[in-house]
């Protein structure tokens, strides 16, 4: 009698060994998207909270220049468009005025969070109106140490 038998070039070690090796990628795959979706998930949501800090803090400056519009709409009403501003923007802590040709430059700043800052100057007009020269978010460090780094100056060793 024949014994039937197939000869292939192919054993069943090889495809047992495709299908571990194929298995083992498609997991190295499915973590790595995951850690991805984890990653751009968290970068969202700091996206997010910066944003609304940020536009509280812009929110924030705009009434702060909408009151000063209106001490300087007041102050030119007056005929002593100077003075009557410095006095009447004496009541809004953080305020810096300096003169400048044809008006005031007033400078101020709102805190976005710990570390970033809107600094905003505007130039009143003594002829009405105003001028934004600034409105610029700017980052500051607390830590004066991260500011410093050490190098070796070559006398030790």
């Amino acid at each position: 009698m024949k014994k039937n038998s197939i000869n292939s070039s192919m054993g069943v070690g090889y495809v047992s060994v495709m299908i571990i090796f194929a298995s083992v990628c498609l997991t190295v795959f499915a973590v790595l998207s995951y850690r991805a979706a984890v990653s751009n998930d968290s970068f969202n949501r700091r996206s997010g909270d910066y944003l609304a800090q940020y536009y509280a803090a812009d929110s924030k400056a705009k009434e702060i220049l909408a009151k000063l519009d209106g001490m300087a709409y007041s102050a030119r009403r007056s005929g002593f468009f100077e003075d009557s501003f410095e006095a009447a923007s004496e009541e809004l802590e953080g305020i810096s005025l300096s003169r400048v040709r044809g008006g005031l430059s007033v400078e101020y700043s709102v805190t976005i969070n710990e570390k970033q800052k809107l600094l905003v100057n505007v130039v009143f007009l003594e002829s009405g109106g105003y001028d934004i020269s600034l409105w610029q978010s700017k980052t500051f460090s607390s830590d004066e140490s991260d500011s410093h780094i050490n190098v070796w100056d070559g006398n030790t060793l």
